[in-house]
């Protein structure tokens, strides 16, 4: 009986010893866990006070703002700081989290390296450090993580190759995103071992060589995102083995070859995107083209061929046998010929259609938008086209954008457009549009419109001050929330130098209104001033004549004005002298006269806006101003009166990107490069600064083709047009 008492002391003390050693042990990992969390509170500067009024050793851990636990051991298992404006660096304490499955820091401004110290949570399955400042090499920290499943690292810094043994570390990688780096090398075949991967982003690095034959080894891959590097060579024939494929990115890159007829294979497509190659391909009816074959895609939404010039024939009639559910389609730049067929009308769910820079030929169809109310982008210019505009363009009723320029398109001003109750680019330039553009129709309003190009016509008669009293958006700000940002890219060739600049800003973007190059005579209407929105307006080459309005010093967002080669008379309105935004000037070749007014921005313009105006006198020019010639100071005060080249001038040319993703079109209006003859384009510099400062968005839109909502990129293509 002693004996039995004694054992079951000893029993009892061990029980005891386990419990103590074990709550000791529990609560020591949690103090890790907390004293780890800490260190990386104290490596970060938090603007917006979520970590520095919340984690605090007075509030239990697991209940942290971003942190979640393991119910019975109470250790962290998750750490979500996503979007959080957080910025400072990532301590080598982080490797303490032993049991952390999932860490999201995406979406903050942390930098610097990562600590090799992560190699430590192998029980991690899902990694998202995306969109910070981080730099270095990916192998320099991406251990051995067998459980793995989610890695994203996108727009980032990080250099060097991608690891050639990824898959070796990863064993389990379902999803890899390493976008928007500076990575470079070759795609290295290892990375086709990871035989369970369904989404890969390597889109916007410098990845250089082939794309490899083993491609086809990836049988469980949904997304395959290329886009923006050096590739080279052809598009392997093994690709068609991805037989779930259904978002294919292959664009801006250097592949050459014909696009293959077994894309056609890869029915669950939705989206297809090979524009700014050197691809090739013949479109005919009589043999079978990579175009034809894509018929066999039932859900494809996006189709993307543009800038590839080797890409030849016409648009057969078979091409309405394409889905029905295709919204977007690019072919523009290329060396198509024919005419733009008619059965493109049986897209009826088609938002964006770009058949500009081609050798197309004959009239525009009067089908285009018989079944199509969605349509919002329609790009035909600089083609052959001849004939009029077709009155069934009214049946676009959501019509935003329409570029015709650089065609033979001969026909009066389209005041029926003036019904479309979206319409804000309209873009005419380079045809033979003739006559008055004086409205005699009641609904014709145009008073969204914020792009205007009727320059380089025959337009004839005076400028009805009704036109430009319509446009309503040009003098008062309307926002709409809609959720559609605009990705702005503008490239500056100055003196043979071409720089490129990148925005994603909200709209509206530029506003401006070309009316160049034609026959226009009589004063320029007074109401022109009341457009206070308006950021460009060129009425240069034309016959205008009489005063320029003072009514223009109330064009408080005016920053490019041109009025050369006109037949304007009369003294320069010191009330111009308000427009502190001005940054380019030409009044050449007219026939002004008296001081140049001084203040404000007219100070730093040079001689050279004012050359050819022999009555001018005073600063800058070298010719003084007699005494009862005296300039006035500037004012501040605002005018309220009312009331009625070859290529010297200003060259506007832009862009337009097309946000395209699973089911649905973003449209937006950018920029694409503006070249001046002479001098620096100060004022866009400035505008590009200010816009950078405003308001900057995610390159990405709200939708994705995938599930994650901060990696599947969409569609973004480029189209050219000029103003």
């Amino acid at each position: 009986m002693g004996n039995t008492g004694l054992i079951m002391a000893l029993v009892m003390a061990v029980l005891l010893l386990h419990f103590v050693v074990s709550f000791s042990t529990k609560t020591t990992d949690i103090n890790t866990d907390r004293s780890t969390l800490l260190a990386l509170k104290a490596h970060v500067s938090d603007p917006r006070n979520f970590l520095t009024t919340n984690w605090s050793v007075d509030i239990s851990i697991c209940n942290w703002v971003g942190v979640t636990c393991e119910s019975r051991n109470q250790r962290v298992i998750a750490l979500d700081i996503f979007n959080m404006s957080l910025s400072g660096t990532i301590p080598p304490d982080m490797g303490n989290l032993s049991f952390l499955t999932r860490l999201n820091i995406g979406y903050n401004n942390f930098h610097d390296l990562l600590p090799v110290q992560l190699t430590n949570l192998y029980r991690l399955k899902f990694i998202s450090i995306s969109d910070n400042n981080f730099h270095g090499e990916i192998s320099s920290w991406v251990g051995y993580f067998p459980v793995l499943q989610y890695l994203s690292l996108s727009n980032n810094s990080f250099t060097g190759p991608i690891p050639s043994d990824m898959c070796d570390r990863l064993p389990t990688l379902k999803e890899l995103y390493l976008s928007g780096n500076k990575l470079s090398g070759k795609i290295p075949i290892g990375l086709f071992k990871c035989k369970g991967l369904q989404n890969i982003s390597l889109a916007f690095n410098s990845l250089e060589g082939i794309l490899p034959e083993e491609i086809g080894n990836l049988t469980m891959l949904r997304t395959l995102d290329l886009r923006g590097n050096q590739i080279q060579g052809v598009i392997p024939q093994q690709i068609s083995n991805l037989t779930g494929l259904r978002v294919l990115y292959l664009s801006h890159n250097f592949l050459t070859g014909h696009i293959p007829v077994t894309l056609g294979n890869l029915r669950d497509l939705e989206l297809l995107d090979l524009s700014d190659n050197d691809l090739s391909g013949t479109l005919s009816s009589t043999e079978r083209s990579f175009l034809s074959s894509l018929a066999n895609c039932s859900g494809l939404t996006a189709l993307a061929f543009g800038r590839n010039p080797l890409i030849s024939g016409y648009l057969p009639p078979s091409i309405a046998n394409l889905s029905v559910s295709l919204q977007y389609f690019d072919a523009s730049s290329c060396s198509i010929s024919g005419s733009i067929p008619g059965e493109i009308g049986s897209w009826n769910v088609a938002t964006y259609l770009d058949f500009s820079g081609n050798h197309f030929s004959g009239a525009i169809s009067d089908r285009v938008c018989n079944r199509n109310n969605d349509l919002r982008y329609l790009a035909v210019n600089d083609n052959q086209l001849e004939g009029t505009l077709p009155l069934s363009l009214t049946n676009c009723s959501e019509l935003v954008f329409l570029n015709v320029a650089d065609n033979n398109l001969s026909d009066t001003f389209p005041h029926w457009l003036g019904i479309l109750p979206q319409l804000r680019v309209l873009i005419l330039r380079s045809n033979r549009f003739h006559g008055s553009i004086q409205s005699y129709i009641a609904t014709s309003s145009l008073s969204k419109l914020q792009i205007i190009d009727l320059s380089h016509n025959d337009f004839t008669g005076l400028l009805p001050a009704n036109f430009f009293q319509n446009l309503k958006a040009l003098k008062e700000a309307e926002y709409v929330d809609n959720g559609n940002w605009y990705s702005l890219v503008v490239n500056l060739t100055i003196k043979g130098l071409e720089l490129e600049f990148t925005l994603k800003v909200g709209m509206p973007l530029l506003t401006c209104i070309d009316l160049s190059m034609n026959g226009f005579h009589g004063e320029i209407p007074k109401v022109v001033g009341e457009l206070r929105l308006l950021q460009a307006l060129n009425l240069s080459h034309n016959s205008l004549t009489g005063p320029i309005p003072p009514s223009f010093g109330n064009l408080a967002a005016l920053e490019s004005l041109d009025l050369s080669f006109n037949k304007l008379s009369g003294r320069i309105p010191s009330q111009l002298t308000n427009l502190t935004f001005l940054q380019v000037l030409r009044f050449w070749n007219n026939n002004l006269v008296g001081p140049i007014p001084h203040g404000k921005q007219f100070d730093t313009f040079e001689n050279d806006s004012y050359r050819g105006n022999l009555g001018l006198c005073g600063f800058p020019l070298s010719k003084e101003c007699n005494n009862d010639e005296i300039a006035e100071p500037a004012q501040d005060e605002e005018d309220n009166g009312n009331g009625n080249g070859n290529g010297n001038g200003i060259a506007f040319i832009w862009k337009v990107a097309m946000m395209g993703y699973g089911s649905g079109m973003v449209l937006g209006i950018s920029i694409g490069y503006i070249v001046f003859t002479t001098g620096r384009p100060r004022w866009l510099v400035r505008k590009i600064e200010r816009d950078l400062q405003n308001k900057v968005s995610s390159w990405f839109g709200k939708k994705r083709m995938s599930p994650r909502k901060d990696e599947v990129p969409q569609l973004v293509q480029e189209q050219g047009v000029c103003m």
